[in-house]
């Protein structure tokens, strides 16, 4: 009976094991409750199947306008009831009396999908736990690559420009990580030794001293080389940093409520102060590790406070940024466990998606798929989207920096099939 009250690593219910040791558990934030709750779903694909044409333009027009009789016209932005064309299923504007649909410019303008058939697959991408790669949705909905590509993609962009704005306010913490170009994935299945890359040049005060052996004479003088001289040079060209800002919830244990992201080429002063200023207002309090690049932050932030990861994850007084280093695990296994490594293109793309689900982790089906539908056709026509398949492809990475041109994944120009032997 002894035995069968303990659990199977030897230790009695509430985690102290049988010689007296506590083994602290992790607390519960009730996020596992609300997803085994029935307030979790409230709209499944049974739904869904019984949509027809019309209600699916108006559950987009609720949406989009938050009524499905009184909106703008996409032409001259007259608010008023307009004229419905129930054969056309589109509105005759009562001011410059063109028409227009529900998708009339927004992201899914020009749509080839039927609208009930456009909801579903985003119903599906909304609700992967970590993601929904786009050869999962083609292979769901029985689709070409490039439209569920194209289609999961859009509704990135109407995150990236309707949701990864604004400023936050009271308590955020901030993060950066590696992103693409990790340095265990250069040593990965390789021996480990010099390479044949040239080595940077020291400057002469900062090298070693070097004594004479036969004399012991010391012939150049100077301090011992600093530890980080040549990281950079050591850095993989496709490295990435990725910063992260969250807003901590009022809810004490709820976890963060707002996310914002960035990409950047490096972890510099330069970058984290545009980052924090950019996102986070100056009546912030800032939480931050000990990096030298957030060092500036006490000036322009009525409070910052820094926490040493060598000693611990969080200190007295709620000073920690579990909360950012947590995002930037989840980023990653997005990354390498979903999508699976994608360009740096579009990095920023998916981490601002990361970023979304983390904020609405607690909101029921419907109110997910309402949610991100009505962030994507508020946003205008797509900008980087429309035309992907007559070659109009984005060319550059936005960073914050500024935009670099990137180079494509895809077969260059003039490729052809080397044929048979």
């Amino acid at each position: 009976m002894v035995a069968a009250a303990l659990s199977p690593s030897g230790s009695a219910p509430g985690g102290s094991s049988r010689s007296g040791t506590n083994f602290p558990l992790r607390k519960t934030t009730g996020t596992a409750g609300f997803h085994l709750s029935k307030d979790a779903v409230d709209l499944g694909f049974d739904d869904l199947n019984k949509l027809t044409e019309r209600q699916a333009i108006l559950m987009l027009a609720d949406a989009r306008w938050g009524s499905t009789t009184y909106m703008p016209c996409p032409h001259c932005g007259t608010l008023d009831t307009h004229y419905w064309f129930g054969k056309e299923r589109r509105w005759k504007c009562k001011c410059c009396d063109k028409r227009f649909s529900v998708t009339s410019g927004s992201v899914f303008a020009d749509h080839k999908l039927s609208l009930t058939k456009i909801i579903k697959i985003v119903f599906t991408w909304v609700n992967g736990s970590s993601g929904k790669p786009a050869l999962q949705l083609r292979r769901d909905w029985n689709v070409a690559y490039g439209t569920a590509f194209t289609l999961a993609h859009k509704l990135r962009e109407g995150l990236m420009r309707g949701f990864n704005v604004g400023v936050l306010a009271g308590v955020v913490e901030m993060d950066g990580a590696d992103m693409n170009g990790r340095r265990y994935r250069e040593k990965r299945n390789k021996p480990q030794g010099g390479g044949n890359a040239p080595k940077p040049t020291i400057p002469a005060h900062l090298l070693k001293p070097e004594v004479d052996p036969e004399t012991g004479e010391i012939l150049v003088m100077g301090p011992p080389k600093p530890h980080k001289h040549d990281k950079k040079h050591r850095m993989p060209p496709d490295r990435r940093i990725l910063h992260v800002i969250r807003l901590r919830g009022l809810n004490k244990g709820k976890g963060a409520s707002n996310t914002r992201v960035a990409v950047a080429l490096a972890e510099s002063t330069y970058t984290v102060t545009a980052v924090a200023t950019r996102f986070a207002s100056a009546e912030s309090a800032v939480m931050s590790d000990e990096d030298p690049s957030y060092a500036k932050f006490s000036l322009l932030f009525a409070e910052h406070k820094t926490i040493n990861h060598s000693k611990a994850y969080s200190a007295p007084g709620g000073v920690s940024n579990n909360q950012a280093e947590s995002f930037n695990w989840r980023m990653r296994r997005l990354l390498e466990g979903i999508y699976l490594s994608p360009s740096n293109k579009y990095l920023i793309d998916y981490a601002v998606e990361a970023a979304w689900r983390e904020d609405v982790r607690r909101l029921s089906t419907g109110k997910k798929l309402r949610h991100v539908l009505g962030v994507a056709l508020r946003v205008g026509l797509s900008l980087w989207w429309r035309g992907y398949h007559q070659g109009k492809h984005r060319l550059e990475e936005l960073l914050v920096e500024g935009p670099k041109p990137a180079k494509g994944r895809g077969k260059k120009k003039g490729w052809q099939e080397r044929p048979p032997r």
